[in-house]
């Protein structure tokens, strides 16, 4: 009866059906693994064509001189165009100037602020307001330095994007969730003027 008692070393040293414990461990890891690699890389896609999506119509307003209402509402087509696959996508087109004299200390109006004159702003979405002349301080240390009655395009996008899988591990890792990348562009406009809207007036100098 001894020879059938099993003993707990030669217990220890059996490594029959170690292969199907090892597959049953690592297939599901494996199985995570590739899908968070998909999702990651759609993620990561989404994320790179959303940037160039913004400088691209950056790029193209920084070319114009006077745009029509009807011009800069299409570049919230051409913005659903460059981001296929994207959840959703918004848009924000602003045309502003520095004031002249502004920035010099010798002006009685010299507060150590830039000064923005509003040329025009567009959005393409009732959720994203366009700006007011009085909010436009509130982008001064998002701009860079200019000079007097110099002009800037800005342009701002907001893209969603929701993963495919949930990546998530139990309450040990969140995984990727739904979110939204943002953009903010400033562009000088090439002809070295500024880009105006037709048909409106402004009163920057």
């Amino acid at each position: 009866m001894s020879h059938f008692r099993p003993s707990p070393r030669h217990f220890l040293k059996d490594e029959s059906g170690v292969l199907l414990a090892e597959a049953l461990i690592m297939l599901p890891i494996l199985i995570w693994g590739f899908i968070a690699l998909v999702v990651y890389w759609d993620l990561f896609r989404v994320l790179n064509v959303a940037q160039k999506a913004s400088y691209s119509i950056s790029d193209l307003m920084s070319r114009q001189e006077v745009v029509t209402e009807a011009f800069v509402a299409g570049q919230q087509n051409v913005l659903e165009f460059l981001t296929p696959g994207a959840e959703g996508s918004r848009m924000r087109i602003t045309s502003m100037q520095l004031e002249e004299g502004f920035d010099d200390p010798a002006n009685p109006l010299f507060d150590g602020n830039d000064d923005f004159c509003l040329i025009f702003s567009r959005s393409s979405d009732a959720t994203i307001p366009a700006y007011q002349q009085s909010e436009l301080k509130d982008l001064a240390e998002r701009i860079p330095d200019m000079n007097d009655t110099e002009s800037v395009i800005v342009v701002e996008t907001w893209v969603d994007y929701s993963p495919d899988f949930d990546t998530g591990v139990l309450n040990a890792a969140p995984g990727v969730s739904d979110q939204t990348f943002y953009n903010f562009i400033v562009t000088r406009p090439r002809n070295g003027k500024r880009v105006s809207l037709d048909g409106e007036v402004h009163g920057c100098p």
